[in-house]
């Protein structure tokens, strides 16, 4: 009996430890500003209060609007997953360009070698549109199983004509898309000294939004720092407390 206990001990204290964790906490805030309605050219004043690790506020105006942030728009998704898709439009487009490039095949073929079909292998790739690909080489794998037959005549002909088709007409749906004219950013606020001032430059209807963070412990993976020394934020737990206050320039 006397034997078992240190391992009972040793359990003990880990579940002691296992049951102290807990999960990090969303910022308590409240967001204000000195005036709702304001002239064009005229400085409204943003108060912070509350604790948190980090304030970015976003004053809605062009370039500064929260909806359009990397965060808002990659919520969700693995910004790291590509994915590619062939859809019923570029079916359309690729066809006429598909049917020309075997009728060059086809006329430098050898008298008496079967020709390709190309509305055979049209009729095959139909059969991929809509299917979403997580890289792009697998989707050109599939398409090169339809045109072999052109390997005949030249080596590396299927591969190359396939990674070209891909390339010209699947669509990129990937999350690491941004808004034509970037993702919008925001204004980091000292966390010690919480008021942010600012003008707009045009009127309008705005909505200012405040993200502020608390920051979790580091989740080591792999060999943590021992061979690979770099850092980001995808290696910490997160919470997030957002508030709004719409705002009206004349």
């Amino acid at each position: 009996m006397i034997k078992n206990i240190k391992p009972l001990t040793i359990l003990l204290a880990i579940m002691t430890l296992v049951g102290c964790s807990k999960d990090i906490e969303s910022p308590e805030t409240s967001f204000t500003a000195d005036k709702v309605s304001l002239l064009v050219g005229e400085t409204v004043t943003f108060t912070v209060t509350g604790d948190a690790e980090t304030y970015v506020i976003f004053t809605g105006d062009n370039m500064h609007d929260y909806t359009k942030s990397h965060l808002a728009i990659t919520e969700g998704f693995d910004v790291d997953q590509e994915e590619v898709v062939l859809t019923a439009d570029s079916l359309i487009s690729l066809t006429p360009w598909f049917i020309n490039i075997v009728d060059i095949h086809n006329a430098s073929l050898q008298p008496g070698t079967t020709p390709v079909d190309a509305n055979a292998i049209l009729g095959n790739i139909e059969t991929l549109v809509d299917n979403n690909y997580t890289n792009k080489e697998t989707a050109i794998y599939e398409a090169y199983l339809f045109m072999t037959e052109f390997n005949s005549a030249e080596q590396g002909k299927a591969q190359n004509t396939a990674r070209e088709m891909v390339n010209l007409y699947y669509e990129d749906h990937s999350v690491l898309l941004a808004p034509e004219e970037g993702f919008s950013t925001g204004f980091a606020i000292n966390r010690y000294d919480k008021t942010f001032e600012y003008a707009y430059n045009e009127a309008g209807t705005y909505t200012v939004t405040l993200v502020a963070t608390n920051v979790g412990d580091k989740k080591y993976s792999g060999s943590g720092y021992s061979d690979d020394r770099t850092s980001s934020g995808d290696e910490y737990d997160l919470s997030r407390t957002i508030k709004e206050l719409s705002i009206t320039v004349q």
